[in-house]
Parts: C-alpha cells; structure tokens; sequence
C-alpha cells in the first residue's frame, strides 16, 4: 500500500487515542482494535510514535518511521507505560531505537524490519513481550545492540534475524539485565563475515529462568555472567548466586558456526575430552577437566562458572574474543593455545587462575614475537633457551593474572587445519536436475584424504542436514526455484574444522536465460559484498550514544 505523510504523532491517554488521525480504525478493543497504518513519519527530531498511559487495544502496522537528519535525535516508536500494544509489519531507519517499550504490559513487535537504527528494541521495566519474526541489523550504520532488556519480565524473542553487520562497531545482538523468564528461540545470529571485537552476540546478566534453544550464531558467542556489576571490579559480587544457572535450559541444537553449544550444571568429575563444540560452558561442576578442544572464530570457548578444581589444559582457542571466563571457583589453565589473528588473546577472570610452574609452564597467547633466550626458574641463564617466553604474560596489564612461563611454540604442532574445497559439475541446473556437490579435492596436512570426514548444509541455515561422511561427494535436488547458499565443513581426525560454500541460482522453468552462480571465494568476502550493498543504501554515520542509558559494556564481558 502506497504510505502517506504524517507529522510525529504523541498520544497521552485512551481518551487521545481514541481520538488521534493517526488512527484510521477499530474501537479498542481486544476483538477489534485501533488500527494505526499506512503512514510515513519523520523521526528526526522527535519519536515518530509517541503513546503514554494507555491500556485500549492498538494495532500498529504497515508503516514506516525514519530519520532525515544527519545523526539519530530520537526513537521511531516511544511506548511508556501502555498495555495491549501490537506492532506488526513496520520498517523503522536509522532512528536511535526502532522501538523503545518502558513499563509496558502485553506488547508484541514481529515481522517488522529495524535497519540502521542504534537499537532494535529497547526494552525497559516490562511484562509479557514478544519480539518475533523481525529482521533487525546495522546496514551499514552503527547499531550499538539488537534487542536490550532491562528489568522485565516474561520476554520472548523468538525467530528473528539479528546481526551487528557494520564491521569494528556494535556490541551485542542480544543484551539482558536483571530479567526473569526470558525465552531466547530460534533466532539467527551475527554473520559470516567478520567478528565483533568488543561484546558477544548474546550477553545475559543476572538472567533468571533462561531458555535458551535452537539459536543459530554465526562467528558470536553466549556469554552468561550471574554478577549484577558491569566492569567495576567493585561491583564484581554475586546478586543471586550462581544457583541461578539451575534455572537455565540451553540445549545442544544451538550452534556456533555449526558446531553445538554445550552445557552442563551440578555435575562432578566431569571429564569433557575431545568434544566438537562451538562453545562449552559448565556451572556448580567440581574438578571439570576440559582438554583437547578447538574453539574457532567465535568470542568465547570456555565458561566456568563456580566449579572448584576446574582444568583447563590441551585446548585450541583460535581467534575468539575470550578464549576462557572464569567466575569463581578457580581453575588450573595450562598448556593452551590461544592464537588470534589481528589482536591479543584474552582471557576474563573473576576467580582464582593457576598455570604450572617451571619447567612445565603455562599457555601460548600468540600475541607477539616470542623472546626465548634464557632458561631457569628465574629465566636468567642465559643464553639457554628452554620453550618459555622469558618474561611472565600480565593479561590485563594489573597484575590480576600473570602466566608466569608462557610457551614460546604452540603446544600442538602436529596438527594443523584441514583446507576446504567445494566444487560443483555442470553449468545449469533446474528443480528436475540434481546438483552434484564435490568436495574430493579437501586436504589435510597430517590426515590422508581418507580420514577427512564431511557433512552438507544445503539451504544456507547452518543447520546440517547430513551426518558425518568419508563420501566426499553428494547429489541435491531442490524442489523449488531460488537462490540457495550450500556449506560443506570438513573435520580432521583431530577435530580441527574448515568450511566452504557455493551459492546455487535454481531458476524458473520459464526463464531460459537463468544460470546458476558459483562464487569461488570465501564467506568472508561474499558477506562484505552484502554489506557494500547496504552501504550504498544507507550512508554511514557513527552517531552518539543511546539517549539518557548509554551502553557501557566492561571491560571483559
């Protein structure tokens, strides 16, 4: 429907609304409500929906709300305590929050598209609210947060599309404080193509009863803290104990970058060796071990949360954010790798640290040139290299943590990452004609080809929809024309991972001219020509802050 022109609306009470030209028909009530659409409003200066105090039922649909002035002033719908509100099928751009909901009751917002705004929904102080089927991303501005939650309750955000697109800004696509009964379903998270370094993709605080379920993340991670602070060391203290991880429900078919997400609560001797996971995180667990994983391009490998005796030794960490966060309990960390392309390795610790002593030392951060020149428990016979760096790794430059003998080599350099390699037979294709896929030219270093193990996700969801193979070949026919993205991730005898991808153009029956595209380049430039298109849409403004609640994430989420 063709939107008309529309000056900001602000509504204060039902007697307003009831009354408003925005509103174009409906009674109020729950069987036949105000319908407000078919409007497009300038929020450049002013919210371009504005409602206060009321509790009639409104629809909210099929308009748009945007800014025109050169940086966000103010947000594209403002709700501050109203009831029984529904906002279906709205585009809002680049305003600073697309929608902010505060002291509400019974709002929903769903197939709506947030683009370029510093916020998707921002949300404060409100009960019963779903948040569905939205497409919610930078676009090429600077979207500091997807969805922000703040003292509510009964929040679900289910089946969106969320990612920080923008790259080297932004922090979460997910951010919660303080909220009870929190549904976190079905949502696609972050993208293929670069890593946020400052934040995780879903960050809960102090988050109680979480479920947490078939989420697809991409390059991002979950990171779950029990404190109430937010960076101070001052305000580092428990604000409902780590009992609160026994209210959460986090199942393994949520993924990072296709591998599950694996957690376990109140368990002992818990010896996780081996394991393939996108991230592992493990609460109330005495004397864990976990050793001999490789966590790969996401933000957090390991979290362990009040688990005394923990082990953390044997692991991979390559380019992740933080590699391990401890929370209390303490932990013995050695014999890691953490390499990362581009900046420091990390680590965040809130408990007791332990690497070994000479001469068998602690982790490789592959932060930097490695000086290896001396030997000796005071690395001071010299010249006598001995596989320790010759001065102790301060982490965070405050003496939190020092790894007294960092390595100088990486632990594991037997095993290296195996090389993908995708390719397709033929030229055209239709929904008659199978797609032979063929990853046979997939190699490895150590492994024979033989021993390389491959599995296929055809319809681009990151959700595999084969088991694992030695077949390196397979045939797919798809049963409708469009455009399909097909990942195939090798797996090495060791567990180490590496993808590939095709786009495939499955034309009409009638469009004789249609061919099917193949990109012979990696996600990561595939995902920049996505964000380059954005980019000539919608010019790129950093602008302040959000309003009078800035985000101010710590220092080590």
């Amino acid at each position: 429907m063709a939107l008309a022109a529309h000056a900001p609306v602000l509504i204060e009470g039902d007697a307003a609304l009831g009354t408003s030209d925005a509103v174009v028909s409906g009674s109020g009530t729950p069987q036949d409500p105000y319908v407000m659409e078919g409007w497009s409003i300038n929020a450049s200066t002013n919210p371009g929906i504005a409602i206060r105090n009321t509790t009639r039922s409104l629809l909210i649909r099929n308009l748009t709300v945007y800014r025109a002035a050169p940086i966000p002033l103010a947000d594209g719908i403002d709700l501050f305590q109203v009831r029984n509100v529904q906002i279906l099928n709205i585009t809002a751009l680049a305003t600073l929050a697309a929608v902010r909901v505060r002291s509400s009751y019974n709002v929903s917002l769903n197939g709506s598209s947030a683009l370029g705004d510093q916020a998707g929904l921002w949300l404060d102080g409100s009960t019963d609210v779903t948040v569905a089927g939205n497409e919610i991303r930078a676009a090429g501005y600077v979207m500091e947060v997807g969805v922000y939650v703040d003292g509510s309750d009964r929040v679900v955000i289910e089946r969106n599309r969320l990612a920080l697109d923008t790259p080297g800004f932004g922090h979460y696509e997910i951010q919660a404080h303080n909220t009870t009964n929190l549904a976190v379903l079905e949502n696609e998270i972050g993208t293929d193509s670069w890593v946020p370094h400052d934040g995780t993709g879903v960050w809960l605080v102090d988050v109680v009863n979480l479920t947490f379920q078939g989420n697809i993340l991409h390059s991002r991670s979950l990171s779950l803290s029990p404190f109430a602070g937010a960076g101070r060391s001052s305000e580092w203290t428990f604000y409902r104990s780590p009992a609160i991880f026994d209210t959460y429900v986090i199942s393994p078919d949520n993924t990072i970058n296709g591998v599950p997400v694996l957690f376990r609560n109140r368990c002992q001797d818990l010896d996780l060796d081996r394991v393939v996971a996108g991230e592992v995180i493990v609460s109330n667990c005495p004397r864990v071990r976990i050793s001999n994983a490789t966590f790969q391009a996401g933000q957090v490998g390991v979290l362990v949360v009040n688990s005394v005796g923990a082990v953390i030794t044997f692991n991979r960490f390559v380019d992740m954010d933080l590699g391990v966060i401890l929370f209390e309990g303490g932990a013995t960390v050695y014999h890691n790798d953490f390499v990362h392309s581009g900046t420091a390795a990390w680590m965040s610790v809130r408990a007791p640290v332990y690497s070994l002593d000479y001469p068998v030392g602690g982790n490789y951060w592959g932060d930097g040139p490695a000086v290896d020149q001396c030997s000796g428990i005071s690395q001071d016979v010299c010249p006598d290299p001995d596989g320790f760096v010759d001065k102790p790794n301060d982490l965070f430059g405050t003496g939190t943590w020092t790894d007294r003998f960092p390595l100088a080599r990486p632990i594991n350099l037997t095993n290296t990452w195996p090389t993908a390699d995708l390719r397709m037979g033929g030229t055209r294709w239709d929904v008659n004609t199978p797609v032979v896929f063929n990853a046979s030219a997939v190699s490895d270093r150590e492994d024979p080809r033989t021993n390389l193990r491959v599995r296929w996700d055809f319809d681009g969801d990151w959700r595999w929809d084969t088991n694992w193979s030695t077949d390196l070949t397979v045939a797919h026919r798809f049963a409708s024309p469009g455009v399909y993205t097909v990942r195939m991730i090798v797996r090495d005898s060791g567990g180490l991972l590496a993808t590939a991808s095709v786009l495939v153009v499955i034309p009409e029956p009638s469009d004789w001219r249609a061919w099917a595209l193949l990109l012979g380049v990696p996600s990561v430039i595939f995902g920049s020509m996505i964000l380059a298109f954005f980019a000539k849409r919608y010019r790129r403004v950093r602008p302040p802050r959000l309003g009078q609640r800035p985000i101010s994430p710590p220092e080590n989420p």
